[in-house]
C-alpha cells in the first residue's frame, strides 16, 4: 500500500503501551521501530513489544527513510524541538498533548509542518471518538436550543515524589498543560470560536507547577465556560453543555470506551 503509515516512536515512554496495539490492529499502519537515548532501555522495550528496529538516538530514527510517520510522547518541553526536526526529516507527526508550551512554539511547529508538506496532529483522542461526533450532531440539530453555559473538569490525585515529570517545571509540567487542555479544547470545540474574555486562578505547588487551575471563558454571544482541573483533588471528570431548552451531559468525556473497553490511561 502506497499510503501505508510506517510508524516510528520517539522514546520508550509509558504511554506507548496505549498506542502500539492500535497501530498493529490498523490495516493502514505498520510499526517499524522505536528510538531512545538509553540503548539498554530501548532494547528491552523493543524486545518486550517485539519491535524489530531499535535506534540509539531520536536522530537515527528520523534518518530511516522507511519511516514516514512518527509518534512523539516526549516531555512537554521537548515537543517543539522534535516536532520541528521530524517535520524537517519529512515525517508526518502525531505529538502528545499539549502540542506546545506557548503560542510561539505552536507557530514554529505549524510553520515547519507546512514548509515540509507533512501532517501535524495533536494527540487529543477524545475529539476523534464517535461520542464527540454524536455531541456535535446533537448541537448542530439544535436539540437543547441556544447554548448558554459549558462546564468541564478533569481532576485526579497525582502521588508525590514518584519522579513523575508532571511535577517538573523545567520539563513543562503542571496540571493545566497535562489535563487542563481537555476542558479547554472541549469548550473551544463546542463554542466554535475564540473567547473574548478570560479570567483564571491557580494554586502553585511546592515544585513550582500549578496543581489546581480554574478558569472562566466568555465567548461571543454570551456563552460562558467554567473549567477546572487538579493534581490534588479526588478523581473527577465532567463535560456538560447547557442550552435554553436542555442539558447534554457526556459520560466519561476524556477517555471514552472503545468497543466496551475503557481507553483510560
Amino acid at each position: 500500500m502506497n499510503n501505508l503509515l510506517r510508524w516510528g516512536i520517539l522514546s520508550t515512554a509509558r504511554i506507548n503501551r496505549r498506542i502500539i496495539p492500535p497501530i498493529r490492529e490498523d490495516s493502514r499502519s505498520e510499526l517499524i521501530g522505536v528510538g531512545g537515548r538509553n540503548q539498554t532501555r530501548t532494547g528491552k522495550f523493543a524486545d518486550r513489544w517485539k519491535i524489530d528496529r531499535r535506534y540509539a538516538s531520536y536522530e537515527a530514527l528520523l534518518s530511516d527513510p522507511e519511516i514516514n510517520t512518527v509518534y512523539i510522547p516526549l516531555p512537554n518541553s521537548m515537543h517543539c524541538e522534535w516536532v520541528i526536526r521530524a517535520a524537517q526529516a519529512g515525517k508526518n507527526i502525531l505529538c502528545e498533548k499539549p502540542l506546545g508550551l506557548s503560542v510561539e512554539e505552536i507557530d514554529q511547529m505549524v510553520a515547519a509542518a507546512r514548509e515540509n508538506g507533512v501532517v501535524l496532529l495533536e494527540a487529543m483522542a477524545y475529539r476523534m471518538h464517535p461520542q464527540y461526533a454524536g455531541l456535535r450532531e446533537l448541537l448542530n440539530n439544535d436539540l437543547i436550543g441556544k447554548i448558554r453555559l459549558i462546564r468541564a473538569q478533569f481532576s485526579f490525585t497525582l502521588p508525590d515524589g514518584d519522579g513523575n515529570i508532571r511535577w517538573s517545571k523545567e520539563l513543562g509540567g503542571g496540571v493545566l498543560l497535562d489535563v487542563g487542555c481537555y476542558p479547554i479544547s472541549f469548550a473551544r470545540g463546542v463554542a466554535g470560536s475564540l473567547p473574548v474574555g478570560v479570567s483564571a486562578s491557580q494554586v502553585i505547588g511546592p515544585t513550582g507547577v500549578d496543581v489546581i487551575s480554574a478558569s472562566q471563558l466568555l465567548f461571543p454571544g454570551g456563552l460562558i465556560a467554567e473549567l477546572d482541573c487538579s493534581f490534588v483533588l479526588p478523581f473527577g471528570v465532567r463535560a456538560e453543555v447547557v442550552g435554553e431548552r436542555g442539558v447534554l451531559r457526556i459520560p466519561n468525556p476524556w477517555q471514552p470506551d472503545i468497543d466496551g473497553k475503557s481507553s483510560g490511561l
